[in-house]
């Protein structure tokens, strides 16, 4: 049976959850729905966005309306579960920071509003089709760092702030080819940047 609070608008939204709407609103950006501003300002609200009520305000009407031409957006509704859900990391006027073995899925939404994430991906159980990290630094800063041997596409787009992608090519090729990475989103009045770090040796048994 559902949780008592799981259709109540009114509850306290989860990290997920504002990660969902983010994407929503990103998709929508994408396909002239939503203007850049609009979109900016929406985003903001999303992170700030303490009850699910508030969140629906930002994406009712992107919802409602389907992408044109009747293409579904990756942005859509996410898997309920399992490995191929997507997960999010939310910093709201405080520091996030996701280190050693931990999942991100196939897709990781990160909003930091007035606040700062480090996402170190040395360690994490990389999704073995590659990850999408969508970034939204408003008024916030991201750091996200990968390991020798991972591939970077970074195309994220900055107002009044940017994206710098400063881990340059692998340095050290695995035998088999690494997850690659894909880092997009938007910077508004923040900064996102990527860098490559060694992994660090493990600990003597």
């Amino acid at each position: 049976m559902s949780g008592p609070d799981r259709d109540d608008p009114h509850a306290r939204a989860s990290d997920e959850e504002r990660g969902r709407a983010a994407r929503l609103v990103q998709g929508a950006m994408g396909d002239g729905r939503l203007t850049p501003v609009q979109g900016e300002e929406r985003l903001a609200g999303i992170a700030a966005a303490e009850h699910r009520d508030e969140l629906k305000a930002f994406t009712e009407d992107l919802e409602a309306s389907p992408p044109p031409h009747g293409r579904q957006d990756e942005t859509g509704p996410p898997p309920a579960t399992g490995a191929e859900a997507p997960t999010s990391s939310v910093s709201l006027l405080r520091a996030t920071v996701r280190r050693g073995e931990w999942a991100p899925g196939p897709e990781h939404t990160v909003l930091a509003f007035m606040g700062g994430a480090q996402l170190d991906f040395r360690d994490a159980r990389l999704d073995p089709r590659g990850t999408t990290v969508r970034v939204f630094a408003i008024m916030g800063g991201v750091v996200i760092i990968v390991g020798p041997d991972v591939e970077v596409r970074c195309d994220g787009r900055g107002a009044m702030g940017g994206f710098a992608d400063l881990s340059g090519p692998p340095t050290t090729p695995p035998p088999f080819p690494a997850p690659p990475l894909h880092v997009t989103g938007a910077a508004i009045w923040g900064g996102v940047e990527i860098r490559r770090r060694d992994r660090e040796p493990l600990p003597p048994a």
